[in-house]
């Protein structure tokens, strides 16, 4: 899920996905490495955070970590 969307942002979807089903798993895939962003999707429940410029070294191994939650 992306932190920038229209009409709901990735945060808010994020804690509303967790909210509805807590066994869910959210992983935010963004362009924003910014810390104060990384720290909202984290409080919001995502369970993980793989920024776009890293997709090709991180994407699998987050999915696989967040899947095993």
């Amino acid at each position: 899920m992306d932190i920038s969307m229209p009409r709901l942002d990735g945060v808010e979807a994020a804690k509303r996905i967790k909210k509805k089903r807590k066994s869910a798993a959210v992983l935010m895939l963004t362009g924003s490495s910014s810390a104060a962003d990384v720290a909202r999707a984290r409080a919001a429940g995502a369970d993980g955070y793989v920024t776009k410029d890293r997709i090709a070294s991180e994407l699998i191994d987050s999915i696989v970590e967040v899947a095993q939650k």
